[in-house]
Formats: C-alpha cells, structure tokens, sequence
C-alpha cells in the first residue's frame, strides 16, 4: 500500500497536568483512530516551561511508549498549542491568475504572501485562514479552483499565539528528538472538527473549553474565530475542597469530582470513595462531596456566565467541551445560570469520543487541509515498520488469522445453541 493510499498523523499536545498522543490512519477519505495515550507531567506551570529537562524526558517517554503500543516508531508530530495571548489580524489579499484560471496555486501564493503581513510584538501567526473568497463581485466560502476571472480578492484571518511560548514548546519537541511537522492552535482545531465555524454563520457561538487548571473561552461569528480568552481556573479549582481535607492522587481527585458530584442523586448517602490509612478507614458520601464543592463550583459557574452575559444576551449558543464536559453537575449548573442554553460537545469518531481529545482529533481535520492544498503526502511514523507490525499481529504462531479465529469462535457459539 502507498503512502498516497494511506497516511498516518500523530497528534502531540503539551498540558498543564499531561501530555496527550493521538495516532490516527488517514484512508478512504477518513480518519481512524490508531492509539490515545495521556501521560501525567508537572512541568510546565502558566504556560511557562518550569522544568526542562523533566519536560524533555516526559515528552520522550510518552512517544517512546506509544511508539512501542502501535509497532513503529513516531517521527514527527502536529504540535497542537494553546491559544494563550490569542490575537487575531485581517487582511486582504489581491490574486491575479495567470491566463485569467484560477488555481490552487494562487491562492497558495496569497496565503504565503499575508504571512508577511507585519503584526503585533509578542505573538506569532500560528493559523493564516481564507475566511471568504471574492469573485467576479460574487462573496464565497468555497475554494475558486478553475473559476475564471482576472481577479480574485482573499479574506484572510491570521490567527495568532504567545510567540515565547510557541518557540518553547517546538525547541522542547524537538529536544526530544521528534521533529514538529506543523503547529496548530486548539480553539482553532476545536471549531474545525466540530463543524461550529460553519454554525456560526447563523448565530454566534461561545466554545467552552474546560480542563483542570485553565478554562478557554472562544467566540465564533460569521464563520471566523473572533476571539479567544485564557481564565486559569478550571477543575482543580472545583476540586480545591476536596483536596484540602483528603489525601488524594490528582487522577482519584479529578475521578471523583467529575463523576460523582451529583445533586440529584437518589442515594446521597452511599459511598463514592473509601480511604485507608493507619489502620483507620474514612469514606466519603455522594452528599459529603456535593457540600465540599458547592461553593467552589457555584463561584466557578457564575464567573463563567458573568463572562459570557455580555455576549449572550445578544443571541449566542454556549457550548461544553473538554474534561469540564465530563462534569454532569457543573454543565447543569451552567444550564442553569444560563436559561438551558448550553449544550455538550465530544467527537462522535470511535476511539475519541472523549472530549478532552477534541482539539487533537480536530488537529488531523486542519493539517489535512493543508495536505490537501499543497499535494503532500506525509507519514508521522515509521510506515515499513508499521505495516509489518500489523501483517505480524494479524497471524499467530499457526498461521490463522484473527478473522479465522472469531469465524471459529462464532461457529462454536452457533452450534452451542443447538
């Protein structure tokens, strides 16, 4: 199978608390999920790196580790960074195509050529996005290869992210040994994968993106990421209460709030977590937890509204994503605070649906267009070893074949039966 036939991407995404890879086959005009892995790290605080030599191991481990799951070994990665210091620019530019055709080259060239476009100190164009095409005097959404016309005019956004740290976290990439294929922002990928940027074009649309140390908020209007805000609060600090009277792992923490905290429970007084130390065994309630994070997870809501109110009230739709959407108290309670307008979102693609994997899915959806643009053909991974692993995985030591092995299984069920 050639590479043109089938093509494999990585995902590679540097949190606050973890580091997630996603792998993925790119083939019969679709994407199936290879592997998801989340490894804990600590290393960077507030976007900043905080240790470098442990992010560096971090990073090498996980690939390392992923590598070995799938059977071949990963070579480069799409970077997927956060949209802190997000700043948006707008520009136009004019194309002239050669013998009055356009193509696809032409607005390659438009695109190449805004990113010379001179922008604020202190960020970096992460995304350059044609948000409308003019043609003939006719407005369009759609890509004009082999319209004819003399001249075409591009809307261009320049989507852009703190500089210091998009230059931190490529170098840490590839300090690791891994070399960085593209970079990406995750709003960005979130309303791509989501199909929200076309939604907006009706309404606009606030995208929630919640996870444990810091929450994105991003507005959607008229087909374009308008905007992006960085609160840094989120999970841990509803789950601050908790943590202050038990001893427990972040992963049990973050368990326990996201799936237990419930009002509505029929038995507030069963057990969602027992604990045992010296001897002495303490358990917390269904009840007991809801009481800790009340007022925790009340603050966090209304600042999330306040926030919001403005735009709200001139018509827009609030959407949940990332771990936050796990969190069935906290989206009720936004529900709440926000006359039920709030609705959840994950991917519906087998092997992500899981929120917090949104903008790594969606990180596929946006390289690929670029791919497509641009006729490339990559592979993030090592295909030769790739391809032998899975021929060797699809055979036992026998020689049958793991499709022969369920036909057998299926027919002993059959005649069980009879």
């Amino acid at each position: 199978m050639s590479n043109d036939s089938k093509q494999i991407y990585v995902s590679l995404e540097l949190g606050l608390n973890d580091i997630r890879v996603l792998v993925s086959e790119y083939y019969s005009t679709r994407f199936n999920i290879i592997r998801n892995e989340s490894y804990p790290s600590d290393a960077i605080s507030d976007f900043k790196i905080v240790d470098r030599k442990a992010l560096v191991n971090n990073i090498t481990y996980a690939i390392k580790d992923t590598s070995a799951k799938i059977g071949a070994q990963i070579e480069k990665v799409i970077l997927v960074l956060p949209a802190y210091n997000f700043k948006r620019f707008t520009l136009r530019s004019s194309i002239i195509p050669e013998n009055g055709v356009v193509r696809k080259d032409d607005i390659i060239r438009a695109v190449s050529n805004s990113l010379k476009a001179k922008i604020d100190d202190g960020v970096m164009v992460v995304n350059p996005v044609v948000t409308k095409y003019t043609v003939n005097g006719i407005s369009t959404r759609r890509m004009p290869e082999k319209e004819i016309s003399d001249d075409v005019v591009a809307d261009i956004d320049l989507l852009c992210c703190d500089k210091q740290m998009a230059y931190d976290y490529v170098s840490v990439v590839e300090e690791a040994g891994i070399k960085v294929l593209d970079i990406t922002l995750n709003s960005y990928c979130i309303a791509k994968e989501s199909s929200l940027i076309e939604e907006s074009l009706k309404k606009n649309i606030i995208i929630l993106d919640i996870e444990k140390e810091v929450t994105y908020l991003s507005l959607l209007s008229k087909g374009k990421l308008i905007s992006c805000e960085t609160i840094f609060e989120g999970l841990a600090k509803i789950a601050r209460p908790v943590k202050s009277i038990y001893e427990l792992s972040d992963n049990d923490l973050y368990k326990l709030v996201k799936f237990n905290v419930d009002y509505d429970s029929k038995y507030p007084d069963d057990t969602v977590y027992a604990i045992s130390r010296d001897s002495k065994t303490s358990v917390i309630t269904t009840k007991k937890l809801n009481d800790l994070v009340k007022d925790s997870l009340n603050d966090y809501a209304e600042n999330i509204i306040t926030m919001c109110k403005p735009i709200m009230e001139n018509g827009a739709d609030l959407i949940v994503t990332g771990e936050g959407e796990q969190m069935k108290a906290l989206v009720n309670i936004l529900k709440e605070k926000n006359n039920g307008n709030c609705r959840l979102y994950y991917p519906d693609t087998i092997g992500v649906r899981d929120p917090s994997l949104t903008a790594l899915y969606g990180s596929f959806i946006v390289y690929r267009e670029k791919a497509v643009m641009n006729n490339l053909s990559v592979n993030c991974i090592n295909l030769l070893e790739y391809d032998t692993s899975v021929k060797d995985k699809d055979f036992d030591a026998d020689g049958d074949t793991i499709t022969s092995k369920i036909k057998s299984l299926f027919k002993q069920y059959v005649k069980g039966d009879q």
